[in-house]
């Protein structure tokens, strides 16, 4: 699901949305056509999107300039990894296919590796993940804090 961010016309505060919605009521009581609206912001991530909300409205209530307008890169490899492990429902297949993914790409993966992932899935946190896995010896640690795939 995309999320977007944008300006109420009506009170100046930043709010998000979900892309895919034709309308929103801000705060303020307004209705607003999102296709009239442009997307300040867009990203996969509630929790990225909310971090983005409180950013915005902090510099506009400072009297700042926004950010610049942010669009996922969608090169980044954690990204793709979590494009492929969005769509699966079964909670241990999303994170067998995260885990091999990042030892595909890695080799050994920490869990800021798994962070960069779930923060693009905005579901579980990286330690719930790391823990599920070894839990259903889907992956094993190879060293210190460095885990593999089986």
């Amino acid at each position: 699901m995309k999320y977007g961010l944008i300006i109420c016309p009506k009170c100046g505060m930043a709010r998000g949305v979900e892309a895919e919605k034709k309308t929103t009521t801000c705060q303020c009581g307004r209705e607003i056509e999102l296709k009239r609206m442009k997307l300040k912001f867009l990203t996969d991530s509630p929790l990225e999107l909310a971090d983005s909300v409180a950013q915005a409205n902090a510099a506009l209530r400072g009297g700042e300039q926004l950010p610049p307008e942010k669009k996922p890169n969608r090169k980044d490899p954690f990204f793709v990894i979590a494009e492929r492990a969005k769509p699966v429902k079964d909670p241990i297949e999303r994170m067998r296919i995260i885990a091999k993914g990042l030892t595909d790409l890695k080799g050994n993966f920490g869990i800021e590796d798994v962070r960069k992932v779930v923060s693009v899935l905005g579901k579980d946190s990286a330690e719930d993940i790391i823990a599920r896995l070894k839990e259903h010896n889907l992956i094993y640690e190879s060293g210190a804090g460095a885990y593999r795939s089986i």
